[in-house]
């Protein structure tokens, strides 16, 4: 009696790591989902997803993305990569072609993802550029609003991620978040009407920014080139690099998509 017992503990135990392990698989591909759009997809009662999600928050593994039951994958998921590794995309393919860029441009560049409502500096060319007032950057993270790449990303993410994140900002009490959304509506028309983003001295005083989408099966994150203000106007740097910042963006989705299985993997 007891071992019956006991395997039925164990089978219930694997079973609720394997529905655990499925629910984490969906918001790896939602980015941002709620409970009932994890609960259709992987076929589980919502109360079970629920309790699956509040024990994954406990462990430090998901939080809470604004409203109550919107939730996102957090920094500690990637423990559970240890080993792996997630970002060869951008190391070995976005890397060497911003190094290109700066090198033909002189001005730096930085790619950013989307993580936890911010958009989060991933690799830069800071230091290889002679023009740059910024370093250190890799690591940092960066309000969605106030910079051309959280507005790029925004412009070109699906619309339901578009919602989910605006959603997570409306709850936001940083003042940054805040945002009027008609006005917001507007701005991002813009931005996807010209393919590109701005940001004149809203991060560093010194500093204005163009930004576009890195956009493969879906939007990877954004290349932004960032110059100093006052050595050129915003409109001139809008004309002699639009084009050439899309070109490196579209060489750095080719190159994440082709490699196998990479650019789908954690990331």
């Amino acid at each position: 009696m007891a071992s019956r017992v006991g395997n039925a503990a164990r089978r219930s135990g694997v079973r609720s790591l394997e529905r655990g392990l499925a629910v984490l698989a969906a918001m790896n591909r939602h980015k941002i989902a709620s409970v009932l759009e994890l609960a259709r997809e992987t076929r589980l009662p919502r109360p079970t997803v629920y309790r699956l999600l509040e024990t994954l928050a406990r462990a430090g593994y998901v939080v809470r993305a604004g409203s109550a039951d919107r939730f996102c994958l957090a920094r500690q998921v990637r423990t559970l990569s240890d080993g792996f590794v997630e970002d060869e995309w951008i190391s070995d393919v976005a890397a060497p072609l911003m190094g290109a860029f700066t090198r033909q441009h002189v001005w730096p560049v930085a790619l950013m993802t989307f993580e936890e409502g911010s958009m989060l500096i991933r690799s830069t060319t800071h230091p290889a550029s002679s023009l740059s007032i910024d370093y250190g950057m890799v690591g940092r993270r960066l309000p969605m609003l106030r910079t051309a790449a959280g507005r790029a990303y925004l412009a070109f993410c699906p619309d339901n991620e578009r919602r989910a994140i605006l959603d997570m900002l409306n709850h936001s009490p940083a003042p940054e978040d805040q945002f009027d959304a008609r006005r917001l509506a507007a701005l991002l028309r813009r931005v996807r009407l010209t393919g590109h983003a701005l940001q004149d001295r809203e991060i560093n005083p010194r500093a204005a920014g163009i930004s576009v989408p890195i956009r493969g099966k879906r939007v990877l994150g954004t290349v932004s080139m960032i110059w100093i203000a006052s050595a050129l106007p915003l409109q001139e740097a809008e004309q002699r690099f639009h084009q050439a910042l899309q070109m490196l963006a579209a060489r750095i989705a080719d190159g994440a998509e082709r490699r196998p299985a990479i650019s789908e993997a954690w990331s």
